[in-house]
């Protein structure tokens, strides 16, 4: 990415906002895996730190939730969070709304999204290990299981339809919760 010289932007907000727009324009979806900070910063051409810091950004504002030895995802309510956003209404990332009166939809929204972080997981660590022929397959369960799967969000749509309800939260792991923090 070639840096607009009149752009005042701090390099990582640059790196924020175009991430944003991936997922505003739904080029990146819920549950897509991020890259490391690392290649992010091969890619923006910007620093490691200043990468790890528009991560971070992304997470504090709800977008993303990182999975210790995993990855960084993208959180399933991202593209709601910003249209949320972009409508004035407030959001609050650690809120979690439950569609009360449907048990059963809670419950296959839960499942999807352990079943999804599980395939999502499970891809990570053949990225990491670098074998091409199992993220391939792994790719493709995870497209299948999203196709397998079309009904939920039309479940979720009709409920929505019929309660006049803002879109269900199907919450990821809080990407506020604290974790062990290794000291430099």
């Amino acid at each position: 990415m070639a840096h607009d010289v009149d752009d005042k932007r701090a390099l990582f907000v640059r790196v924020v906002d175009d991430i944003v727009d991936q997922i505003r324009t739904r080029k990146l979806q819920g549950g897509d895996v991020l890259p490391t900070a690392r290649k992010m910063a091969e890619t923006y051409g910007v620093a490691s730190m200043t990468a790890q810091r528009a991560l971070r950004e992304l997470q504090q504002r709800g977008l993303t939730y990182a999975v210790v030895g995993k990855g960084t995802f993208v959180h399933p309510q991202a593209h709601e969070r910003l249209r949320a956003e972009a409508d004035g209404r407030p959001t609050t990332p650690g809120t979690s709304l439950l569609i009360l009166d449907d048990p059963d939809l809670n419950r296959r929204v839960a499942e999807f999204l352990l079943r999804q972080n599980e395939i999502a997981g499970r891809f990570v660590e053949a990225m990491t290990a670098k074998d091409t022929p199992a993220m391939n397959t792994i790719a493709d369960e995870l497209a299948a299981f999203k196709a397998a799967n079309h009904d939920l969000a039309t479940a979720i749509a009709e409920y929505e339809a019929d309660t006049n309800a803002e879109p269900p939260p199907a919450e990821a792991p809080n990407p506020q919760t604290p974790g062990p923090r290794r000291r430099r």
